[in-house]
C-alpha cells in the first residue's frame, strides 16, 4: 500500500524567480532519487503539491516541507494510504504565462487526477483550475 500527502502553500514575499526554480528542480531530483511520485507545482505565489510513496519517507519529508522558511499558510489538502501510485513520476512546473508551462503538461496532471479517489478529485481539479487561471 503506498500513501500520498497534497497540500498547497503560501510562497515568501522574499523568495526569488531564481529560488523558485531550484525548489522545483531539487524536488524533482530528490524526489524522483527517492521512489516519490507525484507534482508539485508554482503559480502565482503559491505551490501545490502531490507527493506519493512509502508512508515514513513521505511523512519524514512532509514534517520538513513545514519547517521550510519559503513558505507558509501550509494547507493539508489530504493525507492517506492509497492502493497504488497514479503519477508515474515526479514532475515539476513553473506555472505562468512565459514559454515554460506546456499546456500538454495541464491535460497530463488532469488526466491523472481521474483516477484519484472520486471524494478527493473534485477538491484537487479545483485546486488545479485555479493555479493556471490567466493562461
Amino acid at each position: 500500500m503506498s500513501y500520498a500527502i497534497s497540500y498547497v502553500s503560501t510562497v515568501d514575499k522574499d523568495v526569488t524567480e531564481n529560488d523558485i526554480q531550484n525548489a522545483l528542480d531539487y524536488s524533482k531530483s530528490w524526489n524522483n532519487d527517492h521512489d516519490i511520485s507525484g507534482i508539485l507545482l508554482y503559480s502565482q505565489g503559491n505551490f501545490f503539491q502531490v507527493l506519493e510513496g512509502d508512508k515514513e519517507v513521505l511523512k519524514k519529508l512532509f514534517s520538513n516541507i513545514k519547517n521550510d522558511k519559503r513558505h507558509y499558510d501550509i494547507i493539508k489538502i489530504f493525507e492517506k494510504e492509497v492502493p497504488h501510485v497514479k503519477f508515474d513520476t515526479y514532475q515539476v512546473d513553473f506555472i505562468s504565462l512565459d514559454a515554460r508551462f506546456q499546456h500538454k503538461d495541464l491535460h497530463s496532471y488532469f488526466s491523472q487526477i481521474k483516477s484519484l479517489n472520486p471524494a478527493i478529485q473534485t477538491s484537487v481539479k479545483y485546486i488545479l483550475n485555479k493555479f493556471t487561471e490567466g493562461i
